[in-house]
């Protein structure tokens, strides 16, 4: 080779050198744990609000569990447990996560029996005084298996169940024995667990649209697109009611606010989303259910902005630049929430400011930055935020500054906790129920 070909070849080579030696300078000792730079919150330079968390409601005790969240607004609330968190019984509900499916139905309750369904669509019925089987019932066509795509979901009114599958199936059946009240097929696979609200049951499908049923016969109402987007393979948060009005988390990221009666648009707010090296992070899908407040609705977008609403209008009251992973609780003026980069926070909605942030877990070895923790809630419940984690953590912490009070092993979950009776019923990642007290 020439000198002059060398000479050339170190003429290109010398400024990627040059611009390598700018990422591998040396940065000094590293220190031990998570190590979160401050350009990593999006939240770091929000205003801080100027007082302290105010005191909350009295907590309330649940008989009941009959949706997501317990109600349709989606907001779980102040829940008054009686007990601890020592296990009872467990019970299989059947395939829980595993070969690319993971369980998304939140189980119901009437308060003497659970329901659950699980990744096959198996749907059964469990007693909640000793975790005996009552009677269970396959809901996947004959022939049919999910195939790697997870969905569906569960709620209930009365002595009827509706079940919402994977197979694009909305199904009522008798929460007594299981039987088939009626089945109506919408053609497109469903995601997440219907709304029941007044005659209606609203279900929400991987693509997006919103399908309303009449709740005694099947038929279908009505129908709202949403905004055009591909199929979601993500957990997809629950559509939110309030008297004649529904929002409906799209799996583009926008809400839609729509009066319950025909159908028609109130309102769509599209998202706002930032740049992550993540890809679940990057994502506009909606993992958090929106909660209809009377300050407003409160919405997030996995990755982007956290936002509370006008009921009316849909405009943007406040605006925070984070998106959630699960769905908060609120209480009173507080609103307490799991950010995606479990980061833990509590937001005052009457400020849109926030009141305190702690950083989750991240990793089971901090150190070495391997095993990531995924968390799940936060609940709010006997004065104290209860998380639970997939690799079988329980903490309790602080509302007035994010501080841990407590951790104990439990199963591994899958999803948040519900609270009914006494009772704190998990579901696991193996297809458990476990019941705490």
């Amino acid at each position: 080779m020439s000198t002059r070909r060398l000479g050339f070849k170190m003429l290109l080579v010398l400024p990627l050198l040059a611009a390598c030696s700018i990422f591998e300078e040396d940065k000094g000792p590293v220190a031990k744990g998570v190590r979160i730079a401050l350009s990593d919150d999006p939240a770091a330079r929000i205003a801080i609000a100027d007082i302290a968390v105010p005191s909350l409601p009295s907590p309330v005790a649940q008989g009941t569990w009959l949706q997501v969240a317990g109600n349709i607004g989606r907001n779980s609330g102040h829940l008054a447990h009686a007990g601890g968190y020592a296990r009872q019984w467990s019970s299989s509900i059947g395939d829980g996560n595993d070969d690319g499916l993971t369980l998304v139905a939140q189980p119901v309750s009437d308060g003497t029996t659970i329901y659950a369904m699980d990744t096959e669509s198996m749907l059964s019925a469990t007693s909640l005084t000793n975790g005996a089987r009552k009677w269970e019932v396959e809901l996947a066509p004959e022939n049919e298996e999910a195939d790697e795509v997870s969905g569906g979901g569960l709620a209930m009114v009365g002595d009827t169940l509706i079940a919402a599958t994977i197979f694009g199936e909305v199904i009522s059946l008798s929460a007594v024995d299981g039987g088939v009240n009626w089945r109506t097929n919408i053609g497109i696979p469903l995601a997440n667990n219907p709304l029941l609200i007044g005659d209606f049951v609203v279900v929400q499908a991987l693509n997006g649209q919103a399908t309303a049923l009449d709740l005694l016969s099947g038929t279908v109402s009505w129908v709202e697109i949403g905004a055009p987007a591909g199929p979601s393979h993500d957990r997809i948060a629950a559509a939110a009611g309030e008297g004649d009005f529904v929002v409906h988390p799209g799996i583009g990221g926008e809400f839609v606010g729509i009066r319950l009666l025909d159908g028609g648009r109130i309102f769509i707010d599209f998202p706002t989303t930032r740049r992550s090296d993540s890809v679940l992070d990057a994502t506009t899908t909606i993992t958090a259910s929106p909660l209809i407040l009377p300050q407003g609705v409160l919405v997030a977008t996995r990755n982007g902005h956290t936002s509370l609403l006008s009921k009316q209008s849909g405009a943007r009251i406040w605006s925070l630049p984070f998106g959630l992973r699960d769905t908060p609780v609120v209480a009173g003026d507080v609103a307490f929430m799991l950010d995606q980069g479990q980061r833990l926070r509590a937001v005052s909605l009457a400020q849109g400011k926030l009141f305190w942030t702690k950083t989750m877990q991240r990793f089971e070895d901090e150190e070495d930055l391997e095993d990531p923790i995924n968390w799940f809630g936060p609940l709010l419940v006997n004065g104290k935020l209860l998380l639970v984690s997939d690799t079988g953590l329980l903490e309790l912490r602080d509302v007035n500054n994010g501080e841990v009070l407590g951790r104990q092993d439990i199963e591994e979950a899958a999803m948040a906790p519900i609270f009914v009776n006494g009772l704190m019923l998990l579901l696991s990642q193996s297809g458990n129920l476990v019941a705490y007290r």
